[in-house]
């Protein structure tokens, strides 16, 4: 993935360069609406939108075919402090995706990179994007080296919820999530922050966190707050939908014994096997809430859609039309 984002980018040719992928669609107007937003806040760096899901109904069957429903509301578009957001990620004082709004901040997926910005973070890490996640690997140095960044207050895009995309496997499936890792790497799951316990996706981003830290000028990022990456990765591990006892508990006595060793107190574990309903439950009560939005539009009543690029048309109608009452 990282390979892909910087041979992208290395080809983009603009003031400002977007990272849009494969499951995504921006609205219509999107270039516009950023312009716009550039314009009000001229020193930024990096532009920032949000998202909402497109829920196919069927996809193992028909790709397209799906319902969309707005799921927030707009602002006018507002400057924010890039290291301020990033100080917030690492002491994961609150699950990942919490806020849907500060989770999208300072991510190149979810807006764009000034191509100064660009060159200067190459400059400094050598490239642009590392592994494991490239938004996040891109996100530490662009945080730490932008002068400025504005958010422009509404969705722009509209992201396809497939229940093949490598996040949710990721959460969802511990196999999955060590094959993912060690398709980079095998080292990286002794060196993870809590080592060995790769079946906690939050565990996984602080790696990246921390590794792209480390690839920084001295001082210019914070600490990781440790107990609380513990209480995030217990809440994880309670997600995940196992099938494997002997894994399950490796899982668990590792961070058992890290949250003795730093005073976390913990709640049992889950370590019987559960219904796949009660797997689904908890994982969308632990999703980011970009996520759990588009599953609560998918939801109540919505339209249908015969593919995304419709859902975002619609969309873009719908915020113009509510910012133009």
């Amino acid at each position: 993935m990282h390979e892909n984002f910087e041979a992208g980018c290395a080809h983009a040719e603009g003031e400002l360069v977007a990272v849009v992928i494969d499951k995504t669609a921006l609205h219509p107007s999107a270039l516009q609406l950023a312009d716009a937003a550039l314009s009000a806040v001229p020193d930024a760096e990096i532009v920032t939108w949000r998202n909402e899901g497109f829920t196919p109904l069927d996809e193992q069957r028909d790709l397209g075919l799906g319902t969309f429903a707005p799921a927030g509301g707009a602002t006018a578009p507002t400057a924010y402090d890039p290291a301020a957001e990033l100080r917030v990620r690492f002491e994961n004082a609150a699950r990942r995706g919490a806020d849907h709004v500060h989770y999208v901040r300072g991510k190149i997926v979810f807006g764009a990179f000034s191509s100064t910005l660009l060159e200067r973070i190459e400059a400094q890490t050598g490239r642009v994007f590392h592994p494991l996640a490239p938004d996040y690997t891109s996100m530490v140095p662009s945080s730490v080296l932008a002068r400025r960044a504005v958010d422009v207050g509404r969705p722009l895009l509209v992201s396809y919820n497939s229940m093949r995309s490598n996040g949710r496997n990721q959460a969802l499936d511990p196999g999955y999530a060590r094959r993912f890792i060690e398709k980079v790497d095998p080292a990286i799951v002794d060196a993870l922050p809590l080592p060995g316990v790769y079946a906690s996706t939050h565990n996984v981003v602080a790696y990246d966190l921390v590794t792209s830290a480390a690839r920084c000028p001295p001082g210019s990022t914070p600490e990781l707050h440790l107990p609380n990456l513990l209480r995030r990765v217990r809440e994880d591990l309670d997600a995940v939908g196992w099938t494997d006892a002997a894994e399950r508990e490796d899982q668990y006595t590792r961070l058992e014994a890290a949250e003795a060793e730093h005073g976390v107190s913990s709640e049992p574990a889950i370590r019987e096997p559960r219904d796949i309903r009660d797997v689904v439950t908890t994982a969308l009560a632990r999703m980011p809430a970009v996520e759990r939005l588009a599953s609560r539009a998918a939801r109540r009543p919505s339209s249908v859609f015969s593919s995304p690029v419709e859902a975002a048309r619609a969309a873009d109608r719908h915020y113009s039309q509510a910012a133009e009452t």
